[in-house]
């Protein structure tokens, strides 16, 4: 039996339920689509001569290995080809193949697609960086993190897919759900349940780059990704990875073959992408060096409800790290380098937020409810997870930030499923202290946030703003993605809100900011 026939015969086997034999006894809600490119396909930045290619060939994750042939071009039917080659894919790595398209031109749009004995991919659309010292008048880049399959739909990745002149889509983690189970807030089952091994986040990815919205958005735009802790399992940090060694390296394993990102060294991700003279992204990873979460006496994490007065000084502990000492020095470096060199923008992907938040004098009774047991003086820390469990170290990055100078520091963050915006101040607590940073939290895709509360979340949202002057904006309520325009002149940002709930939802600006460069007077206007 020839190839030709061993692989059509293979597609046979796979029809109409390819994938659900590849997901796990227990079939999604949507079912994979049928054929060898049940993933489809998706590249990631990388340089402004070289993009990362990606696919999953159903066929050779089963056997045997097939060699692809991509081929890149100038113009969407593939005429004029620019690059070529071939790339493997094997059941090693689960059918995935990726590939680096190299002699490229800088800041251009490119066509690419997968081909083996007649079977092609569907075609995606990517993009080289800027030239590294050429002056682009524009980057626009959207901007997603959280996407729990069981808890909504993706129509905001179909958003993100029709979104026009897009130069990276910045994904900030969370990008599957490693738990199971069912929720009465869910609304469709992924049939995989809670991941442990490699074998069930592999069928995690399966399932989410299924999805018809994900799979356009990856077509559409390059990713620019990272992860957060749900890669691995909720909340990990440095320990996990030596406690439960086997599930972690599993869980790492199944994020580099289904993301399109070329490693750099070991399992390390965070990275610096120069657009030109513009901007550089730095992408942070604030969960496989830090140090655990600070805990209470009885051994149970304060995510909510940490008093300042928490007998627990931890949170102060100067050795205590969110990103590691190598990677803190590395980001100062980058940092130092991009404002001496002239870069106007410089951004952080960070995970988890950099803003204190802290509710004090909680006056309404269902909000002290929430955080039953407190003194009606003390302050709240509200998550121990974010910067302010290593205040430390976030002192350290706001102090360089200020004596060094840097400007046009910007912090996009995730990981909170809600949307926030603040100018963060040297001393957070003085309101005559110099703002160094400002920070935009982007939502979720579709994992739920404060919205379970009903009326309650305006409340607490309310409580925020009053207490804490530097956030302009704060809804716990919605659902959806930013998108994030940058000209030397000015920063835009804008919050989209979908209703992930609905297979299909239209974007609509839920906030919009204005951040003149050169300033820290960022104006906010609502959609």
């Amino acid at each position: 039996m020839d190839r030709r026939t061993l692989l059509r015969g293979g597609l046979a086997g796979l029809g109409g339920v390819a994938a659900s034999s590849l997901v796990g006894a227990c079939a999604p809600t949507d079912p994979l689509p049928p054929g060898p490119w049940d993933c489809g396909v998706a590249s990631g930045v990388h340089s402004d001569t070289a993009v990362v290619l990606w696919t999953r060939f159903a066929p050779a994750a089963v056997g045997p290995s097939v060699e692809l042939a991509w081929t890149v071009a100038a113009d969407p039917e593939l005429t004029r080809v620019v690059a070529s080659g071939v790339g493997s894919a094997a059941a090693s790595s689960d059918g995935c193949c990726k590939v680096l398209a190299e002699g490229l031109e800088p800041g251009s749009t490119y066509w690419y697609r997968f081909e083996v004995d007649g079977l092609t991919s569907p075609t995606g659309r990517t993009r080289t960086l800027p030239a590294a010292t050429g002056s682009p008048r524009r980057v626009r880049l959207a901007v997603a993190s959280c996407q729990q399959y069981t808890a909504g739909y993706f129509p905001a990745w179909r958003a993100i897919a029709e979104e026009p002149d897009i130069d990276a889509v910045v994904h900030l983690g969370d990008y599957i759900y490693e738990s199971g189970g069912w929720s009465p807030f869910d609304v469709r089952s992924d049939g995989v349940g809670t991941a442990e091994d490699l074998a069930g986040y592999r069928a995690k990815y399966r399932v989410y780059r299924g999805d018809p919205d994900l799979r356009a958005a990856h077509a559409a735009h390059p990713f620019a990704t990272v992860w957060d802790d749900h890669e691995l399992v909720n909340d990990y940090h440095r320990l996990t990875l030596v406690e439960d060694a086997a599930r972690a390296r599993a869980a790492y394993r199944a994020w580099w073959e289904y993301q399109p990102v070329w490693p750099i060294e070991g399992d390390r991700i965070h990275r610096s992408v120069r657009f030109g003279d513009l901007l550089e992204l730095a992408l942070l990873d604030t969960r496989q060096y830090r140090d655990p979460q600070p805990m209470t006496p009885d051994g149970a994490r304060p995510v909510f409800g940490a008093t300042l007065d928490h007998p627990n000084r931890v949170v102060h502990d100067e050795d205590r790290t969110i990103l590691g000492p190598d990677q803190r020095r590395w980001l100062f470096d980058r940092l130092g380098a991009a404002e001496q060199d002239g870069v106007t923008w410089k951004l952080l992907g960070n995970q988890v937020m950099i803003s204190p938040i802290r509710v004090v004098d909680l006056d309404e009774p269902s909000l002290r409810a929430m955080v039953e047991g407190l003194p009606r003086h003390a302050g709240v820390y509200v998550n121990f997870d974010d910067w302010d469990g290593y205040q430390a170290e976030r002192d350290l990055l706001l102090e360089h930030l200020a004596e060094e100078g840097v400007a046009n520091v910007g912090a996009l963050t995730g990981d909170i499923h809600s949307f926030w915006q603040a100018g963060v101040r040297r001393d957070f607590d003085d309101p005559t202290s110099p703002v160094v940073l400002q920070e935009f939290v982007c939502g979720s895709i579709s994992s739920r946030g404060a919205d379970f509360t009903g009326d309650l979340a305006p409340e607490l949202a309310r409580a925020v703003r009053t207490t804490r002057p530097g956030f302009r904006f704060v809804d716990l309520a919605r659902r959806g993605y930013g998108v994030v325009d940058l000209t030397p002149e000015h920063a835009v940002v804008e919050f989209r809100s979908v209703n992930a709930l609905a297979r299909r939802s239209r974007p609509r600006v839920l906030a919009r900011f204005d951040w003149p460069a050169g300033t820290h007077e960022v104006a906010l206007s609502r959609g």
